[in-house]
């Protein structure tokens, strides 16, 4: 049943990236829901094992579908969610959703002002205030809305079963 969930989130996602967000462009911003579900399922995510095999999943499909070098693009996803996943523990006093809305802010930002400066060799201000900051802010939005849905959905705690010997 657990598989069937997270074929079914991903397929939405991307169906959401794909039919919604690819040809949105909110002040500037190409917004990544598939970075936002990525970071969200590294914070939950107790299997290193699944984490990165849904990360890789998601940068494939990415990589093929965002018009950008399939190599970088999987690379960046990979190792943003081995170092997500690494961290996610830390501050202990920093709740869960917090954690994801940061970590969904900073990788934005720092793949849009990567790619960008891969692309032209340059990073300029109105870059950052026209791409790279609109970017992490919808971002951001789309983990905000993400993160409980999927905390609801796939990992909530199961009531956990007592035997009762009389």
């Amino acid at each position: 049943m657990r598989n069937f969930k997270v074929f079914l989130w991903i397929f939405i996602v991307f169906l959401i990236q794909t039919v919604i967000l690819a040809r949105a462009h909110i002040f500037g911003a190409a917004a990544s829901a598939v970075m936002a579900y990525v970071v969200c399922v590294m914070i939950l995510e107790d299997e290193f094992k699944n984490a990165v095999t849904i990360s890789i999943i998601c940068a494939a499909a990415m990589g093929a579908l965002g018009g950008r070098s399939f190599a970088a693009v999987m690379l960046f996803y990979t190792y943003s969610s081995i170092i997500v996943f690494s961290l996610r523990k830390k501050p202990v006093y920093a709740g869960n959703f917090a954690k994801a809305l940061l970590w969904t802010f900073a990788l934005s930002a720092v793949s849009e002002i990567l790619f960008y400066a891969a692309e032209n060799m340059s990073v300029s201000t109105a870059m950052l205030l026209n791409n790279a900051l609109p970017t992490a802010v919808i971002n951001t939005v789309l983990a905000a809305v993400i993160y409980p849905i999927l905390k609801k959905t796939m990992y909530k705690e199961e009531k956990k079963k007592t035997l009762l010997i009389a």
